[in-house]
């Protein structure tokens, strides 16, 4: 007879850990996450290739028999250390949401550029972003001059434009809903977890060069 303390929530679906190989025992997984106790289970028909010492993502066979659990490999990320694993090791210990609900795929799938007749058009002034090469999400983009306007001597206009992501996501949607959960994008070495999906975050709101985008301009 026992009693229920404190629930810690359902069984993760997916698991990162190192796949190991114990004479006697066969191949199993040491989760990245300490909080799994578990015994985990991997036959050799289910390592996908993977080699003893890289680091895996693997999911809960279907059917478990009694005693540990039983998982099969769903990719091999690589060697322990590299910044692909050091990433996805981060991402499961911390709990990053990096999978998104198929309501706010389909959202974002949906939407479309803006008709830009009852906006104003900024399109002729050279609006310039401050992002790196290999950046996709441009957020934000400036442009200064100097003010011709005799009450401001010395003075300068400046303008700030952000992508006008609530065109795209209202208020209690799917989308809204998700980006509440995540709060921000998380950067790491060799990916984003954004906080839209890229339909959204890398296209319709990244305010890329040449290309016409809905803005809030202050």
């Amino acid at each position: 007879v026992g009693r229920i303390v404190r629930i810690l929530g359902p069984a993760p679906k997916r698991v990162v850990g190192v796949y190991e190989v114990i004479p006697g025992i066969g191949g199993r997984l040491r989760p990245a996450d300490r909080r799994i106790k578990q015994e985990v289970r991997i036959a050799s028909s289910n390592i996908a290739g993977a080699q003893p010492g890289d680091v895996v993502l693997a999911e809960p066979l279907e059917r478990q028999r009694a005693g540990a659990t039983e998982m099969r490999v769903v990719e091999r990320v690589g060697p322990f250390g590299s910044p692909r694993t050091i990433s996805l090791i981060s991402i499961h210990e911390h709990d990053i949401p990096d999978e998104f609900p198929q309501a706010a795929l389909d959202l974002a799938a949906a939407a479309r550029p803006v008709s830009h007749w009852d906006r104003m058009d900024l399109r002729d002034m050279p609006l310039v972003t401050i992002d790196g090469d290999d950046a996709r999400d441009f957020d934000d983009a400036v442009w200064a001059t100097a003010d011709a306007d005799p009450k401001n001597p010395g003075g300068h206009r400046i303008v700030v434009a952000i992508a006008d992501v609530a065109h795209y996501v209202k208020a209690g949607d799917a989308l809204d809903r998700e980006a509440r959960k995540r709060g921000n994008s998380v950067y790491f070495p060799d990916r984003v977890v954004p906080m839209l999906p890229e339909a959204l975050s890398n296209e319709l709101c990244s305010l890329k060069p040449l290309q016409e985008r809905a803005c809030l301009a202050v």
